[in-house]
């Protein structure tokens, strides 16, 4: 009898944990599904996800914080690229989002373009290692710059120089980097397309069909939830962002799985947790917007708080939950030491995963401006096989959530150790 009764726990346990697992794979489903257009401004893929969060919310119990409404707005200004997108080289028609890149910050040309190539060779000598464009007649002319081998000075020099041309001129960065997109926040007169070097030749024609779409205005929104404490006017705030980089044309979107639909899935399943194990502190649970765009959504919410800000007992941000087969990296860690110390002491207790590693302070996610308010925050991110950031590859199938139910268990014991 006792050994059927440690029979029928283990199987619960093993069932609970796999399906934590898979409802977080349902999650990065959905989120990185067509539908949502990569969770930008492009179609409102934003507001659409925003949308299925609430709903979500709404299904495991989560409730809005109370005398508030689950959505959040704010606005911001961005530039999109809603239309058809080509860019060819001779006759070539390059793949977008593997041999090029359309710079956020583009405009729009369309038309056949005399290509003009500078080089390290050419820019001195033929140009005297000074170019101003502002002098050159308008013609049909697109300049390549083609500085890959070029020491890091001269480099840094020359791209900030192809974003000077499309002032004037729609241009060409040859680059032997990972190309990685981003939401661009303002717009110039002409495109900047970023070519891998392995798909960059000189040609004497280059064909561009690109038009952007600037919003000054555009409204997006973070979705709050909220489960009440035990101490109901103290908070755990889990935070995670769920916008993404959206489209870049109408056949080419970034789904952004673990840039941070994995964040979101581990939010949400925390969520589930608590709701059926009821915390002591309330617990705000925060999907921000606009964190692509410069953390716009987690800095509105800290000027427009739903509570005190001095009630938070921690913040715990995630972001890049893909896959922690190597463990977890905590920022913030040097900042907050005996909390950093919980965490490794759990860990060690409970044999969850294979390092909990310390990091200083950065402003590269949504617990920043919680941490410039003297909010005590973690961000935590995965560390582990999933490389694929801000590219067409980061989607559901090559992110395997490794070690997330492991995960989150850590994190489930460090919120309910909060003092």
């Amino acid at each position: 009898m006792v050994l059927r009764t440690i029979y029928l726990i283990c199987l619960l346990i093993g069932f609970s944990a796999f399906g934590q697992k898979e409802y977080a794979k349902t999650i990065l489903d959905t989120l990185c599904s067509p539908r949502y257009h990569g969770r930008g401004y492009v179609e409102n893929g934003d507001i659409k996800a925003a949308q299925f969060l609430v709903e979500e919310l709404e299904r495991i119990g989560v409730s809005s914080f109370p005398g508030k409404q689950y959505t959040q707005d704010y606005l911001l200004g961005v530039n999109t690229f809603p239309g058809d997108i080509e860019v060819k080289l001779g006759e070539e028609v390059l793949k977008p989002g593997i041999d090029y890149l359309v710079n956020a910050i583009s405009g729009p040309a369309e038309g056949e373009f005399d290509l003009v190539e500078i080089n390290e060779e050419n820019y001195f000598t033929t140009f005297g290692g000074k170019i101003n464009f502002s002098l050159m007649d308008p013609s049909q002319t697109i300049f390549a710059f083609n500085f890959m081998n070029a020491e890091r000075e001269l480099h840094k020099n020359v791209e900030l120089l192809s974003y000077e041309a499309t002032k004037y001129f729609p241009a060409i960065w040859v680059t032997n980097q990972k190309m990685m997109y981003t939401v661009g926040r303002k717009h110039s007169n002409y495109p900047l397309i970023s070519i891998d070097s392995a798909a960059y030749k000189k040609v004497d024609k280059v064909t561009l069909k690109v038009h952007n779409k600037y919003i000054p205005n555009y409204i997006s929104k973070n979705v709050i939830g909220y489960l009440p404490g035990k101490k109901k006017k103290k908070f755990i705030v889990f935070s995670a962002h769920y916008d993404h980089l959206g489209r870049m044309g109408k056949d080419t979107y970034f789904p952004g799985a673990n840039d941070n639909a994995s964040g979101v899935a581990m939010l949400l399943s925390i969520a589930k947790f608590f709701k059926a194990n009821p915390p002591k502190y309330s617990i705000v649970f925060c999907f921000f917007g606009g964190e692509e765009a410069g953390l716009v959504g987690s800095k509105f919410f800290v000027e427009h708080p739903y509570f005190p800000l001095k009630n938070v007992r921690f913040v715990i941000n995630v972001d890049i939950m893909g896959g922690a087969t190597n463990g977890i990296t905590v920022v913030n860690a040097n900042a907050h030491e005996k909390q950093y110390d919980k965490l490794v002491d759990l860990n060690e207790e409970h044999q969850l995963i294979k390092e909990v590693k310390k990091r200083g302070q950065t402003s590269n996610s949504d617990h920043y401006f919680f941490s410039e308010m003297g909010v005590p925050a973690f961000f935590i991110y995965s560390m582990g096989d999933v490389k694929n950031y801000h590219d067409i590859f980061d989607t559901a199938e090559n992110t395997p959530l490794d070690k997330f139910d492991e995960v989150q268990e850590l994190l489930q014991l460090f919120a309910s150790k909060i003092k």
